[in-house]
């Protein structure tokens, strides 16, 4: 499934290295959920834990690293599906709150996450890319 996923990310979001994907699932032991239709990959979902100390000890927080949706499948409730299900995932594993990244100027993407809840909390430059502005956006969970 990795060259499906690393094809939709490249189309999505015009990385030109193919390894970026593997690298980083090694090194930061991020976690893949893939959606299908009639087993063919049509998106991902990656993320990685991020513990955070709190009063009342670590907290399991998530950051969405990236999620995309084959261009083929857009707009056909594959995006809002793979979402929620991860979200189901999440919250199954104890997460308390996910992270996400988003360019200010996908308004698609923005308007699936704000539609299952997440909120923006900040504009950040350079996360989402060199000179990008992005919003950082949370759902709490638990």
């Amino acid at each position: 499934m990795l060259p499906e996923i690393i094809r939709i990310q490249s189309e999505s979001f015009g990385t030109k290295s193919q390894n970026g994907v593997k690298r980083y699932s090694k090194r930061m032991k991020k976690i893949f959920y893939v959606t299908k239709s009639y087993d063919q990959v049509v998106g991902y979902c990656i993320y990685y834990l991020k513990p955070v100390l709190s009063l009342k000890g670590f907290k399991k927080k998530s950051v969405i690293y990236s999620i995309s949706i084959d261009k083929d499948f857009r707009r056909k409730h594959h995006g809002e599906n793979l979402l929620k299900e991860s979200i189901k995932e999440m919250r199954l594993n104890g997460i308390s709150s996910i992270l996400l990244y988003a360019n200010t100027e996908n308004l698609p993407a923005i308007k699936l996450y704000e539609k299952v809840g997440f909120k923006k909390i900040k504009e950040i430059k350079d996360i989402c890319g060199s000179k990008e502005t992005c919003y950082e956006m949370e759902l709490r969970i638990l």
